[in-house]
């Protein structure tokens, strides 16, 4: 294991809101957003926070965390990997959980 020199930062303020989750390792920043899955289109709508995130800090990338209950079914979102969204490219991870048993 190595050990690594970063800093994270929760909900800071971004110039244009405040991100989840800034994190700072050697000096390269990084936005991650969180979301528990709710419908498609409050999925949809969290993309283009993100980007708006990353860009006030002068980011082209940044990470999307969906977190979504196992007794969900959905069809209609996947993880992605460098989707580009207004010019920032996002990468989406789908985190399935169960409420009863991981909270």
């Amino acid at each position: 294991m190595e050990d690594i020199d970063g800093k994270s930062y929760l909900e800071p303020h971004t110039g244009l809101g405040r991100c989840d989750l800034l994190i700072n390792i050697s000096g390269v920043e990084s936005v991650i957003e969180f979301k528990v899955y709710k419908s498609p289109g409050q999925f949809r709508k969290g993309k283009p926070q993100v980007a708006h995130y990353a860009k006030s800090k002068g980011l082209n990338e940044a990470v999307y965390l969906v977190f979504v209950p196992t007794d969900i079914k959905f069809d209609s979102i996947k993880e992605s990997k460098n989707e580009l969204v207004d010019d920032v490219s996002i990468t989406t991870y789908i985190v399935r959980y169960n409420e009863e048993k991981d909270f």
